[in-house]
Formats: structure tokens, C-alpha cells, sequence
């Protein structure tokens, strides 16, 4: 088995149960369509941790798979998106992360004590830093001052600003949720239904950088001198991530991740070689190598460039593999072809703990 089997086995399901499905949205069944839909999701969350649901959209129906931030779980929902069947595609817009303003979040309710609330009823605070290119959100709500768990209020704000802006945005240009009891006197404010079109206000006028998806946003390392010696994987000088997790936990000999992705079928790895040049053109050459790498693998679906390191002895270009077996053939037809140029190695993070 396989992230690639899994996903391939997933959609074969889907195709079975889609008239189904349609069926039940068109005709507003919400007891067929949670029938329906309760298998669905229990396959979708077992092969990638992320749930999903459907809605009847004036366009065309809905799917979403409710990633969260975990990127394990949006690395392979981006390859579910991918791998639809085209017809399933035709019928279908889907999410591979949880998008702004969905109809599952204008219709959500949140009961405090005896009143219902909706997004309409809360008002997002905050403040744009241009320079950093994010914002600081603190919401309020009349209801807060009846909760006392102040963790309870504040990952309930969390949850609503992804609700109200999405997972890409959230990720990509907000660095602060909280909550506050009274209403701030002397800062910028908005409705939470209004918060994404504030942001994305910002982000075109100051020309901030804009992401795509949440799996091309990158964390920079630099670690502790300690690390900077001459043995594989302790050598690096500089690492960049869009899975700061895994970079962590690998950093420390923890397992978690890895672990995570295993039980979906999975693998983190990474393509060494040693260093040609001694100097600045071993960051070129690494960085035009990586692209060569996931320019390749990309059509494939086998494994995905996720980020990579500069080291003292080593060069490294750190992948997730969702068929080890077809990336191994890959790959080896990779090293044949690069073999006078330089000598490529695979290992598994696994094996580093």
C-alpha cells in the first residue's frame, strides 16, 4: 500500500457513491446525504487525517477536505485534489484546504450558555504590520465575558478566523489570535465576515508575497553551532522547510511526524550529496538541483520537493514520498543520468532517529 493507492482506492469509492451523494444535496436529505457521507469521510480521514464535507453551491457542488494545519495532512489532500478523476473534477469544485467564507461557515453556530451566535456576531480587532506582512486579530464577542476558560475562548477564536478567512490565509498573514471581553477603543476593527476582504486589501496594496497554498510558505533554521560538524545531517548550516515539524522533531530525534505519515502509508526522506564547490555555488547548484527533482517527480505524484538544507559537508533537498517503491525506480533512473554530473543518495528521516 501507498498514499498513491489509498488516494486511487478513495475516488473509486467516491465514484460508487457520487450519484448518490448529488442526489441527496439536490434534494436537501441531509439524513441520505450524512449516510452517504459518513463513510466517505471516515476513508478520507484514515488516509490523510483531514475530514471532508460537501455543499450545494449556486455554481456547481462542493467538496472540501478540512486539512487543519497538520502538513502532512495538507500534502496529501493537495494530491487527492490532484488525482481526482477528470470527471469527478467536471462535476465538482474541491478544496484541498479549508477555503474562506464556506457555506458550512456562514451556517455555523456557536451556543454560550443560553444564545446562539454565528460569524455575523463577531468583531475582528487588529492590526496590520506592513513590514512583517501580517496582521494581529483579537476578536470579541458579547458571550466571551460569560466563558471563564480563557484557552477554551481563545482556540475557539482560532477556529473562527479559519472559518471566516481560510487555511491559506490564515497561515500565510495572520501571526496572532485572541480573544478580549470589551471592545478596543483606537484600533481597527471589522466583522469577522468582513476580516478576508480587509486582509486581502492589504496584501495587494502593499505587494505582499501571496501564497498559493499552505504547503509553499517556508520557514528559515539556523541551527545551534553544536549540529555544524561533518556527519550527515549534523553538518547543516541552513535549513529551509515548509514543514517546520518535522524539521523540529528531526532535530531533536523525535518521531511523531514520520510516524504520522507511516501510518497513511508515507515516507519522509531526503536526496544528500556531497558538497561540489566549497562555497555559494553549493546553494545554487542544490537549489537548481531541487527544482530538476520536483519538476520531475512532480507529474509522477511519487514524492515532493518540501524544502532542504545547505551543510558544512553535505548538500540535502528533503522530500515526502507517496510511493516509495515507484519513487525508488525514479530516482534511480535520476542518479544514472546525473551520475557524471554528481553522486545522489536517498535515506529515510527514519533512519537519522
Amino acid at each position: 500500500m501507498s498514499v498513491i493507492s489509498n488516494i486511487k482506492e478513495f475516488w473509486s469509492r467516491f465514484e460508487d457513491e457520487q450519484n448518490d451523494l448529488l442526489q441527496a444535496l439536490k434534494n436537501k436529505d441531509y439524513t441520505a446525504l450524512s449516510e452517504v457521507l459518513e463513510g466517505l469521510d471516515q476513508e478520507c480521514y484514515a488516509i490523510s487525517g483531514a475530514h471532508m464535507f460537501v455543499e450545494d453551491t449556486f455554481e456547481q457542488p462542493e467538496m472540501t477536505f478540512d486539512a487543519g494545519p497538520n502538513k502532512t495532512t495538507q500534502l496529501i489532500c493537495q494530491q487527492m485534489k490532484k488525482l481526482a478523476p477528470s470527471e469527478i473534477k467536471k462535476v465538482w469544485i474541491i478544496n484541498d484546504t479549508l477555503p474562506p467564507l464556506s457555506q458550512k461557515a456562514i451556517e455555523a453556530q456557536l451556543q454560550i450558555k443560553d444564545e446562539i451566535y454565528t460569524l455575523f456576531d463577531f468583531t475582528a480587532f487588529y492590526t496590520c504590520d506592513d513590514q512583517a506582512q501580517s496582521f494581529s486579530i483579537r476578536l470579541y464577542c458579547p458571550g466571551f465575558s460569560l466563558i471563564e476558560n480563557p484557552e477554551h475562548k481563545r482556540e475557539m477564536c482560532i477556529y473562527l478566523v479559519e472559518l471566516a478567512i481560510g487555511q491559506n490565509m490564515m497561515e500565510s498573514f495572520v501571526s496572532f489570535v485572541d480573544y478580549i471581553d470589551q471592545p478596543e477603543n483606537g484600533v481597527d476593527f471589522c466583522n469577522l465576515t468582513e476580516l478576508y476582504d480587509v486582509i486581502e486589501e492589504a496584501v495587494q496594496k502593499g505587494k505582499w508575497k501571496d501564497y498559493k497554498h499552505p504547503t509553499d510558505i517556508y520557514s528559515v533554521y539556523q541551527p545551534h553551532q553544536d549540529f555544524a560538524h561533518d556527519s550527515l545531517r549534523k553538518d547543516m548550516k541552513i535549513i529551509f522547510t515548509t514543514n517546520p515539524s518535522l524539521i523540529e522533531e528531526s532535530l531533536g530525534n523525535k518521531a511523531d511526524v514520520l510516524l504520522d505519515l507511516k501510518a497513511k502509508d508515507g515516507e519522509y526522506g531526503y536526496v544528500y550529496f556531497s558538497n561540489l564547490f566549497n562555497g555559494k555555488d553549493d546553494a545554487i547548484f542544490r537549489q537548481e538541483l531541487s527544482r530538476k527533482l520536483d519538476a520531475a517527480f512532480a507529474p509522477l505524484h511519487y514524492a515532493k520537493v518540501i524544502g532542504g538544507a545547505i551543510g558544512k559537508s553535505f548538500s540535502y533537498i528533503d522530500l515526502i514520498v507517496f510511493d516509495k517503491d515507484l519513487f525508488l525506480k525514479a530516482f534511480s533512473q535520476i542518479q544514472k543520468q546525473l551520475h557524471q554530473q554528481v553522486e545522489l543518495h536517498y535515506r529515510a528521516f527514519s533512519e537519522d532517529i
